[in-house]
């Protein structure tokens, strides 16, 4: 009786193993969620710098990359460069960057942007319901909003330029099949 319950001690072991040899190979930035593939939660935001609300409504039609941020996310500030370089890139084009700064005070919020250099829209999601529509994690998470209103793509954790770009021209490769 005490082989059998030693033979099944090192059987749980080694599938303890082999599941988290399997679980940490995979990318962690590759999360499958329930929001990829369906519509974007719709969100209408104050703007951190007080200019009035922002909803996703007004973007209908155009690529929207949706990123998540805080002023207390270490992660977010090493990849805002990235975000700087691919808003500037597709600026004035028919892609659209917004922020929506995550669970903290719109003085906190704003003091990031500004101190970031960050001019594309922001919006502040102190309660963190906009966050929880779209199943985040915590920040920095960042979407991909293809022009019929369908979460495309999610990143999670920092994002780098490569990836943003690849994630965009995707998106409008597809729009324009």
């Amino acid at each position: 009786m005490a082989r059998i319950a030693r033979i099944a001690v090192v059987v749980a072991m080694l599938g303890l193993v082999l599941t988290l040899a399997l679980a940490f190979r995979r990318d962690p930035h590759d999360i499958r969620t329930g929001t990829v593939g369906k519509p974007a939660p719709a969100f209408s935001l104050a703007r951190l710098d007080g200019s009035g609300q922002l909803s996703l409504a007004q973007y209908a039609g155009k690529t929207v990359v949706v990123n998540f941020f805080a002023s207390w996310c270490l992660p977010c500030e090493q990849e805002n460069p990235a975000l700087v370089r691919v808003y500037e890139r597709y600026r004035g084009s028919d892609v659209v960057l917004i922020g929506i700064d995550y669970q903290e005070s719109a003085d906190g919020g704003l003091a990031y942007v500004r101190r970031m250099g960050i001019s594309w829209p922001t919006v502040a999601d102190d309660d963190g319901r906009v966050a929880l529509g779209y199943g985040v994690f915590g920040p920095p998470e960042t979407f991909f909003i293809g022009p019929d209103g369908v979460i495309a793509g999610r990143h999670i954790g920092p994002i780098d330029e490569p990836t943003l770009v690849r994630a965009i021209e995707a998106i409008r490769t597809a729009a324009t099949q």
